[in-house]
């Protein structure tokens, strides 16, 4: 038996990036894979790529725009319609704006944190309730290293990121007495086709900063983590982290287990 054969899981954001290879691996794990975008083209190549790869005929693509409040219930709405139940809710989706303090702008910023941060608060104000009335479910957000260690180059998406984590200890200790789980992702750099687009002499530097092993992590290990925290049954609010230096790498905050 595949271990997510039972579960119907939704990833916003999976046509793109590390979205798309979670969706992927869940779909491998035997998962009914909601697949989330904005283009219908692309979203139905993107589910015709991964329902032939994984060998999976449940998985289904919904469009939505996140960015639209009404959207968002729209797209709740149609997955109620058309799904049992929902389990878990991976939010993806997400922007990454480049530039410091003075060349941000106000339109930066509330592009950004429309995105990165309301989305997801929109996203899950739909999925909790539901996840509570049906006994549980998990929410799993991915934010980013950057939440915790400051990068060049990145305020807007630091702060957005950071948002994204203060959110997510927030409804964890407001849904664990509910038998729902609310936990956060914060990946380092990773390995993937963009990053294989650097200059080989850059890549070089980063790694060798990396204590062990010396390479960052992969997509496909950064999508078996997000398996991972779906099936630990943990309640509480789980953070895990990496960064090219090794100074962060777990950190734990309970919620009265």
């Amino acid at each position: 038996m595949c271990a997510l054969q039972d579960q119907v899981i939704l990833i916003t954001g999976s046509t793109d990036g590390l979205g798309r290879l979670v969706a992927t691996h869940l779909a491998q794990q035997g998962a009914t894979v909601l697949l989330h975008g904005r283009d219908p083209a692309k979203g139905a190549d993107v589910l015709r790529e991964i329902a032939q790869a994984t060998q999976n005929p449940r998985v289904r693509y919904y469009n939505a725009n996140l960015a639209s409040l009404q959207e968002v219930r729209d797209l709740a709405l149609r997955i109620r319609l058309n799904q049992p139940r929902l389990d878990v809710l991976v939010n993806a989706q997400g922007v990454v704006p480049v530039g410091g303090l003075l060349e941000a702008t106000d339109q930066d910023w509330e592009e950004a944190f429309l995105l990165n941060a309301k989305s997801v608060f929109w996203a899950m104000q739909a999925a909790l309730p539901k996840m509570a009335a049906q006994g549980g479910g998990s929410v799993i957000n991915i934010a980013s290293v950057a939440a915790f260690k400051m990068v060049p180059g990145r305020f807007i998406y630091s702060a957005t990121k950071a948002a994204l984590v203060a959110m997510t200890k927030a409804a964890a200790l407001e849904f664990a007495p509910k038998g729902v789980r609310v936990n956060c992702i914060a990946p380092g750099t990773m390995g993937t086709a963009a990053w294989d687009l650097a200059p080989l002499e850059m890549r070089q530097q980063l790694e060798a900063k990396v204590p062990f092993p010396q390479r960052f992590g992969t997509p496909e290990e950064f999508a078996a983590r997000v398996a991972a925290v779906k099936t630990e049954g943990r309640k509480s609010v789980l953070l895990l982290v990496s960064d090219a230096k090794g100074e962060i790498r777990f950190v734990a905050v309970s919620v009265g287990e």
